[in-house]
């Protein structure tokens, strides 16, 4: 209780968990360790550069509120101890074994930074940390305003559809997928360094065309665990129908060309019959001098 009570102290008055960290080792060191701002070592020996210790699994994936087991083997043929530090779940130094679990029945933290170490007969220690990611699936994922609330798009225009995601951790590994029909349009991805649940956001740009009307759009959260987990972490929104009005041709266009080409036959009319008033005769010839034209003699010089 004593080494716990001073534990708490270390941290409060430095601020320094690496020194917190280093007084723990101590208390379950057989070796005196000799502890400095950012690191600890062993007094008068050095850390081993290569570190023989197996982790498995090597990487873990816990659901918050689930529990977490991983075993530390070290691959030296003698040591003379192994142990866990954590913020969480720490396991003090173990004599006469090459394998030591970690284990948390339930997580209820966002933050687990377990390390392995080994100590050496000789004194040398190494450390190994375990990669811990403590996640949460959405707890909702909805398009924000449904479409059609919205009413029907125009042809052409642009429109701004929102997904809303909640409650999601971490979101560095959210992934967004926009779905029209059985096509993806859109995904997303986003840089957060929050670990713990946050609420997310994605736009999707849609300009109307008509090959859109009576499709359905949907959105869908996946969070990237890996192989064997991501199926899992999937959250998908209701499907919404698109309604698009299409923009048709005008018939004012048609009636002026309608009109042009009327316009083009009446004046080509008028000129003809201005030109058969002017040149023909009245015998029906044509006679550029009209008013002189005498029968059975030419209109013009020769």
């Amino acid at each position: 209780m004593l080494r716990f009570f001073i534990f708490g102290i270390l941290i409060a008055s430095t601020g320094n968990f690496e020194v917190a960290l280093c007084f723990y080792r101590y208390m379950n060191s057989p070796t005196p360790i000799v502890c400095f701002t950012f690191y600890c070592v062993l007094a008068g020996k050095p850390v081993s550069a290569a570190c023989k210790i197996e982790m498995s699994p090597p990487r873990v994936m816990v659901k918050f509120g689930h529990s977490l087991t991983a075993n530390c083997t070290s691959l030296y043929s003698e040591i003379a101890g192994i142990g866990w530090e954590s913020t969480y779940g720490g396991v003090g130094l173990q004599t006469g074994i090459s394998t030591l679990p970690f284990k948390i029945d339930t997580v209820e933290r966002w933050v687990i930074q377990p390390t392995c170490y080994v100590t050496l007969p000789n004194g040398d220690q190494c450390e190994e940390p375990l990669p811990v990611t403590v996640y949460q699936v959405p707890e909702s994922v909805s398009i924000a305003q449904p479409l059609s609330e919205a009413g029907p798009m125009v042809e052409g225009k642009q429109y701004r559809i929102q997904c809303d995601i909640v409650n999601v951790a971490p979101a560095s590994l959210l992934s967004v997928y926009w779905h029209k029909g059985n096509k993806i349009i859109y995904h997303e991805t986003f840089k957060e360094s929050t670990l713990s649940p946050v609420n997310k956001s994605s736009i999707l740009n849609l300009t109307a065309q008509r090959d859109d009307d009576g499709s359905q759009i949907s959105c869908e959260a996946k969070l990237d665990l890996g192989p064997g987990e991501l199926n899992h972490s999937a959250v998908q929104s209701k499907s919404h129908e698109v309604a698009v009005l299409c923009e048709f041709p005008s018939p004012t266009g048609d009636r002026t060309t309608l009109a042009a080409i009327i316009g083009v036959f009446v004046a080509l009319g008028v000129l003809l019959f201005v030109g058969g008033v002017l040149f023909v005769t009245r015998d029906g010839t044509f006679s550029c001098n009209q008013s002189k034209y005498l029968r059975g003699q030419p209109s013009g010089t020769v």
